[in-house]
């Protein structure tokens, strides 16, 4: 856990540097996918301020993942450097600055994670990796269920004639005086 003691702040502020175990900060591995380090790098500076403590700065870690469009394992660096929060002093003098950070790391990662942006992921068809050769299966004949569903949909007008283009028109009302 990462304290901070309000009794050791000075008027130049508090520099807090070092490594946190990701385990103590609530990270652990989701399978193949999300791998943590072992540590999570922080520098933050921690300064006295009206009523409370302002705590900025950076936190850093690698992480290992898997791309989800190839399955290729990589790693990828996740760094927030925008660290910023205020902590109100008052009946507390030790504040725990592990859950803040600790957001701020998830808020950092990807929604998905790609290996580079160049990657061509997987054939639809053989399931060969198309980034490291072209497999020359046809593709283009493939439909796409999904959409092609919602093309199927028709609305039927006011007058039952059904329309299968478009959303249904509405009447403007005119305003009788």
């Amino acid at each position: 856990m990462i304290k901070l003691n309000e009794n050791q702040i000075d008027y130049d502020g508090l520099r807090l540097t070092g490594y946190e175990k990701a385990s103590e900060m609530g990270f652990e591995s989701e399978g193949d996918f999300l791998r943590f380090p072992d540590k999570v790098f922080y520098d933050v500076t921690a300064t006295l301020v009206n009523g409370g403590i302002v705590v900025s700065g950076r936190i850093e870690m690698t992480i290992g993942c898997r791309c989800v469009r190839c399955l290729k394992d990589y790693e990828q660096k996740i760094s927030c450097e925008d660290v910023c929060h205020f902590y109100e002093t008052g009946s507390k003098s030790e504040f725990d600055l592990t859950p803040e950070l600790r957001e701020d790391i998830i808020i950092s990662l990807p929604q998905n994670f790609i290996c580079n942006t160049e990657c061509r992921g997987l054939c639809q068809i053989c399931g060969k990796n198309k980034n490291l050769a072209d497999c020359g299966c046809n593709v283009s004949g493939l439909e796409n269920s999904c959409w092609n569903e919602l093309d199927k949909l028709s609305f039927a007008g006011r007058s039952g004639k059904k329309k299968t283009t478009g959303a249904p028109k509405v009447k403007k009302r005119t305003r009788q005086a």
